[in-house]
C-alpha cells in the first residue's frame, strides 16, 4: 500500500497558493471545481467546491477551497521530511507562518500551520 494524496480544507484560494505553492514550493499541477451532486454524495454538502492540487516528488495534496472550521483541539495533520529542515524554520519566520514547537525531555516536535490553521509536522531528512 502506498499514500495517494493528501485532502485538506483552506479557507481562499490566495491563502492556499501563498502556502503551498509559495511557501512550501509544490507546483500547483491542477484546478477544478467538484459538482455540487459528486459533493453531496461525498461530503454531504450540496454545492460546487473548488479544488487546487498541489504536487512535487511523491508528494500531492488536494486543497478544497471552503469556510470549513476545524474542531478545537485539532489533531488533524500530515508530515513532511525537509532536506532542509534549518532553511524551511527561517523562511517560516520571514514568511509570517507558524512555527509550533513542541518539547518533553528529549523529545522536539515541529509543526507548520498553513494560513487556514491547517497542521503540518515537519521533521529533518536523515
Amino acid at each position: 500500500m502506498e499514500l495517494n494524496h493528501i485532502g485538506i480544507t483552506n479557507k481562499s484560494e490566495e491563502q492556499a497558493i501563498r502556502f503551498y505553492r509559495d511557501f512550501l514550493g509544490l507546483e500547483k499541477t491542477k484546478e477544478t471545481l467538484l459538482a455540487q451532486e459528486l459533493s453531496e454524495q461525498l461530503f454531504s454538502l450540496s454545492r460546487e467546491i473548488k479544488v487546487l492540487v498541489f504536487e512535487k516528488a511523491g508528494l500531492k495534496v488536494e486543497v478544497f477551497i471552503s469556510d470549513f472550521q476545524h474542531a478545537s483541539p485539532n489533531f488533524t495533520h500530515f508530515g513532511l521530511m525537509l532536506d532542509n529542515f534549518a532553511e524551511v524554520a527561517e523562511k517560516a519566520k520571514r514568511s509570517h507562518v507558524d512555527l509550533i514547537i513542541g518539547k518533553h525531555k528529549e523529545k522536539t516536535v515541529y509543526f507548520l500551520k498553513d494560513f487556514s490553521g491547517n497542521l503540518i509536522e515537519i521533521k529533518q531528512k536523515p
